[in-house]
């Protein structure tokens, strides 16, 4: 569990970096594409967490990262790109059940079509 827990938290700090970032930005693209990534990003959070409880219980001692500034529209891009790589490297330490798996997926296409909506600004 701690795993998933390490996976969750890191997860929840993307979320809430990114509405900080979408409140920096003087892009309108850059605002949309975060928005639209803290929007999905949530729902999909909370279904993975009620279903992984569901069966191995509740996740606790969730932890908090420190957060950043806005910088630039490369800082972004690099940020999404790293987040996308990690959670293909984690997945392979988190529960295997492939609806599980199937839901992480679902969070790596959002990470995925946020970096490509980046590109766009």
């Amino acid at each position: 569990m701690a795993q998933f827990v390490d996976f969750m938290s890191n997860l929840n700090t993307a979320k809430q970096q990114a509405i900080f970032w979408h409140n920096q930005t003087t892009s309108y693209a850059e605002h949309k594409a975060l928005n639209n990534f803290y929007d999905g990003i949530l729902d999909l959070l909370d279904a993975l967490v009620e279903s992984v409880a569901g069966v191995y219980d509740r996740p606790v001692d969730y932890v908090a990262h420190e957060f950043v500034n806005y910088e630039s529209k490369q800082q972004l891009q690099d940020y999404f790109k790293k987040l996308y790589e990690y959670v293909q490297a984690e997945r392979a330490n988190l529960y295997q059940e492939t609806w599980i798996q199937n839901q992480i997926d679902e969070v790596a296409t959002l990470i995925a079509t946020t970096s490509y909506k980046l590109t766009l600004v």
